[in-house]
Protein backbone atom coordinates (compact mmCIF):
# COMPACT_ATOMS: atom_id res chain seq x y z
CA UNK A 1 0.00 0.00 0.00
CA UNK A 2 2.57 2.36 0.74
CA UNK A 3 4.68 1.68 -2.16
CA UNK A 4 1.90 2.15 -4.63
CA UNK A 5 1.34 5.53 -2.71
CA UNK A 6 4.73 6.68 -3.73
CA UNK A 7 4.59 5.57 -7.41
CA UNK A 8 1.28 7.23 -7.18
CA UNK A 9 2.67 10.70 -5.83
CA UNK A 10 5.82 10.38 -8.42
CA UNK A 11 3.63 9.78 -11.47
CA UNK A 12 1.74 12.73 -9.90
CA UNK A 13 4.70 14.60 -10.03
CA UNK A 14 5.83 13.99 -13.67
CA UNK A 15 2.53 14.83 -15.02
CA UNK A 16 2.47 17.95 -13.38
CA UNK A 17 6.13 18.64 -14.74
CA UNK A 18 5.29 17.86 -18.18
CA UNK A 19 2.01 20.28 -17.92
CA UNK A 20 4.19 22.94 -16.16
CA UNK A 21 7.22 22.87 -18.57
CA UNK A 22 5.94 23.68 -21.85
CA UNK A 23 4.67 27.15 -20.30
CA UNK A 24 7.59 28.12 -18.71
CA UNK A 25 9.71 27.64 -21.05
CA UNK A 26 7.60 29.56 -23.56
CA UNK A 27 7.81 32.24 -20.67
CA UNK A 28 11.95 31.98 -20.91
CA UNK A 29 12.12 31.83 -24.70
CA UNK A 30 9.61 35.38 -24.66
CA UNK A 31 12.02 36.95 -22.32
CA UNK A 32 15.41 35.71 -24.23
CA UNK A 33 13.72 36.74 -27.33
CA UNK A 34 12.93 40.39 -25.80
CA UNK A 35 16.55 40.73 -24.49
CA UNK A 36 18.14 39.52 -27.82
CA UNK A 37 15.95 41.75 -29.65
CA UNK A 38 16.75 44.99 -27.55
CA UNK A 39 20.76 43.62 -27.55
CA UNK A 40 20.43 44.07 -31.35
CA UNK A 41 18.28 47.48 -30.99
CA UNK A 42 20.99 49.37 -28.67
CA UNK A 43 24.26 47.81 -30.93
CA UNK A 44 22.76 49.28 -33.68
CA UNK A 45 22.53 52.43 -31.70
CA UNK A 46 25.96 52.89 -30.68
CA UNK A 47 27.27 52.45 -34.43
CA UNK A 48 25.45 54.72 -35.83
CA UNK A 49 26.14 57.26 -33.00
CA UNK A 50 30.39 56.26 -33.49
CA UNK A 51 29.61 57.08 -37.55
CA UNK A 52 27.93 60.35 -36.27
CA UNK A 53 30.51 61.67 -34.13
CA UNK A 54 33.37 60.69 -36.57
CA UNK A 55 31.89 62.63 -39.03
CA UNK A 56 31.08 65.64 -37.44
CA UNK A 57 34.89 65.21 -36.66
CA UNK A 58 36.14 64.90 -39.75
CA UNK A 59 37.33 61.67 -39.45
CA UNK A 60 37.36 58.96 -42.67
CA UNK A 61 36.38 55.75 -41.93
CA UNK A 62 35.57 52.55 -42.86
CA UNK A 63 31.98 50.86 -41.97
CA UNK A 64 31.05 47.17 -42.55
CA UNK A 65 27.67 46.25 -43.77
CA UNK A 66 26.17 46.25 -40.55
CA UNK A 67 26.93 49.62 -39.93
CA UNK A 68 29.94 48.74 -37.74
CA UNK A 69 33.29 50.70 -37.48
CA UNK A 70 35.75 49.12 -38.93
CA UNK A 71 38.87 51.03 -40.10
CA UNK A 72 39.48 54.84 -38.72
CA UNK A 73 41.95 56.65 -40.97
CA UNK A 74 43.81 59.41 -38.32
CA UNK A 75 47.67 61.16 -39.40
CA UNK A 76 47.92 58.99 -43.14
CA UNK A 77 47.22 55.44 -41.44
CA UNK A 78 45.15 52.90 -41.46
CA UNK A 79 43.57 51.47 -37.97
CA UNK A 80 41.91 48.38 -37.81
CA UNK A 81 39.06 48.66 -35.27
CA UNK A 82 38.57 45.60 -33.16
CA UNK A 83 36.68 47.19 -30.40
CA UNK A 84 34.64 50.62 -29.41
CA UNK A 85 33.76 51.85 -26.19
CA UNK A 86 31.63 54.43 -25.08
CA UNK A 87 31.88 56.11 -21.40
CA UNK A 88 29.70 59.28 -20.93
CA UNK A 89 31.18 61.87 -18.74
CA UNK A 90 28.72 63.43 -16.34
CA UNK A 91 27.84 66.12 -13.92
CA UNK A 92 26.07 66.46 -10.67
CA UNK A 93 22.74 68.23 -11.30
CA UNK A 94 20.03 68.89 -8.91
CA UNK A 95 18.23 65.32 -8.51
CA UNK A 96 20.44 63.23 -10.50
CA UNK A 97 22.99 63.65 -13.23
CA UNK A 98 23.61 64.94 -16.67
CA UNK A 99 25.76 63.75 -19.50
CA UNK A 100 27.82 66.48 -21.22
CA UNK A 101 30.17 64.20 -23.65
CA UNK A 102 31.35 61.03 -24.02
CA UNK A 103 34.35 59.36 -24.27
CA UNK A 104 34.94 56.65 -26.73
CA UNK A 105 37.79 54.29 -27.40
CA UNK A 106 38.59 52.75 -30.36
CA UNK A 107 40.91 49.59 -29.45
CA UNK A 108 43.44 48.57 -32.46
CA UNK A 109 45.90 46.23 -32.54
CA UNK A 110 48.44 47.98 -30.52
CA UNK A 111 46.96 51.19 -29.58
CA UNK A 112 44.09 52.60 -27.90
CA UNK A 113 42.82 56.13 -29.79
CA UNK A 114 40.53 58.34 -27.80
CA UNK A 115 37.93 60.67 -28.87
CA UNK A 116 36.19 63.28 -26.05
CA UNK A 117 32.84 64.36 -27.97
CA UNK A 118 29.83 66.98 -27.25
CA UNK A 119 28.15 65.14 -29.89
CA UNK A 120 24.91 64.20 -27.98
CA UNK A 121 23.37 60.98 -28.20
CA UNK A 122 20.11 60.91 -31.01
Amino acid sequence: MKRRNVFLKIILSCALLVLLLPDLWAQNYGQIRAMKNRAETVTRQKNHFVVQVLRSYNIPCKVTEEGIVAQLHIQNHWYDVKQIEIVPVTRDIEGGYEVIAHEIFFYTEGDILHLVSAVKIQ
